[in-house]
């Protein structure tokens, strides 16, 4: 299923939403905080795994990725 792109505003968002760290957020998408940053600043952008997670996470909630 093909996942949209998310803006490092709506994932900075997400991870305010749920309530967690950055290094909380990315032990649930089994990423590094470093790379949480990276997204949150807009250096990176999440892709592949991490998007679909990210997608999931936006949708359902935390819960669904632990």
């Amino acid at each position: 299923t093909p996942v949209r792109p998310l803006t490092r505003k709506q994932i900075r968002a997400l991870r305010l939403r749920e309530g967690a760290s950055q290094a909380v957020f990315a032990r649930y998408l089994n990423v590094t905080a470093g790379l949480v940053s990276q997204w949150e600043r807009g250096e990176k952008h999440p892709q592949g795994t991490s998007l679909k997670l990210l997608a999931l996470v936006a949708k359902n909630g935390l819960e669904a990725v632990a």
